[in-house]
């Protein structure tokens, strides 16, 4: 069996370099190639295009990728291509070979936008499995899909336990609080519940290796003892999470259920409590009263009275915290992902599911992949994805 494992980012060159040598923590996708022997794709393997790549963030589609993933999987002969996004997951659907397997980790599977455009192009056809990160998003996407637990399934992120992992036990009594990460970040609640707790230090780090937006503090007046801090390397992230009492993770209400996923996870494998916004998927990354504690959205005062409760108790700190470690450890590992992603991969292969194409949508997509310039290309794209928007308009 074949396998080509398909990742939406550019990897750096050092990145391997720095896992071996302990400075960043082991990389899903680099692990899942070469649990398979085989190669991954990435923006790096794409010719650099800045008008792309704006075109393609704004609609959060990677068709240049699709494209490029197509023409490799049936020219490389793959059995299976791996698609850790529905940013290359939804429009390769579209233009792999159907006789290629095609599993795909969908992220934001609730985005109305996303089930419009997959039920009107029938893209659930295409997919063999569809694994959504949280067990709330895996049931909504079911519901809204049509589809059975054998096809949708959940499958939650994982971290490196081994490098987030604590040097020393905590006391309890940090000097401070913490807040880091970017995606769909509720920092004005936090910042208001801060104001009602002069006498807690609380840091903000405010950044993302995934995305780049506004964090949405910068119109807030922010009190004394709440400072920014810049958002720094992992290597050093895990000495920022160690040195908190506790850490807070504060989420507004959107379609993104398990956003901030991946902060909780790391705090808790830090041996840390997490104070999170209750969300129907991120609820499920932590557990409630045992590793950390969950305040409703938009709810600074209710956020503010479980600051300072837990503040104030430094023995349960320790006691969540070695709790939450334990608990990562136990069941969000990275070994545990792979072991998990490669039972999909062979229910993907044992899969007797037949697939459709969408005609006039795929006779578009090989004009792009046909297109002898780019500019030729684009124009093409702009057309598709105008069509696209009017699907989902209607």
């Amino acid at each position: 069996m074949r396998l080509l494992v398909v990742a939406t980012n550019t990897t750096p060159p050092s990145l391997s370099a720095e896992v071996r040598a302990g400075r960043h923590q082991r990389v899903d996708y680099l692990d899942l190639a070469q649990r398979f022997g085989t190669v991954h794709h990435d923006y790096n393997a794409l010719r650099p295009n800045w008008l792309a790549r704006r075109f393609e963030d704004l609609f959060r589609f990677d068709v240049r990728q699709a494209m490029a993933v197509a023409r490799l999987a049936k020219r490389g002969g793959y059995d299976v291509v791996v698609s850790l996004s529905e940013r290359v997951g939804i429009p390769l659907a579209l233009m792999l070979d159907r006789r290629i397997r095609h599993v795909v980790i969908f992220h934001h599977g609730m985005s109305p936008q996303k089930l419009r455009l997959i039920r009107a192009l029938k893209l659930q056809r295409r997919w063999d499995v569809i694994a959504a990160i949280s067990r709330a998003e895996a049931e909504g996407m079911r519901v809204a899909l049509g589809l059975d637990d054998q096809r949708v399934v959940a499958l939650h992120t994982p971290v490196d336990v081994a490098f987030y992992k604590p040097s020393r036990p905590s006391t309890g009594g940090e000097a401070f609080i913490q807040s880091l990460g970017l995606s769909h970040r509720d920092y004005p609640t936090l910042i208001r519940a801060m104001r009602r707790l002069p006498h807690i230090p609380c840091h903000l780090r405010v950044g993302s290796t995934w995305v780049t937006r506004r964090g949405g503090h910068e119109s807030e007046r922010l009190p004394p003892n709440v400072s920014l801090q810049p958002f720094v390397h992992p290597s050093i992230l895990r000495q920022c999470y160690e040195e908190s009492r506790f850490i807070i993770v504060p989420i507004r209400a959107s379609t993104q259920w398990s956003a901030g996923c991946t902060s909780v996870q790391a705090a808790q494998a830090m041996g840390k409590p997490v104070v999170a916004t209750r969300r129907p998927g991120l609820s499920e990354y932590l557990i409630d009263g045992e590793t950390g504690v969950l305040v409703e959205p938009g709810d600074d005062q209710g956020m503010a009275e479980t600051i300072e409760t837990l503040w104030n108790d430094p023995q349960r700190v320790v006691r969540m915290g070695r709790r939450a470690r334990e608990w990562m450890a136990s069941n969000h590992s990275l070994d545990q992902w792979l072991d998990r992603v490669e039972a999909l991969i062979q229910r993907a292969i044992c899969s007797t599911a037949r697939h459709w194409t969408n005609g006039s949508f795929l006779a578009s997509v090989c004009a792009i992949c046909l297109s002898p310039a780019w500019g030729t290309c684009l124009r093409a794209m702009g057309e598709t994805l105008s069509a696209l928007t009017s699907v989902i308009a209607a």
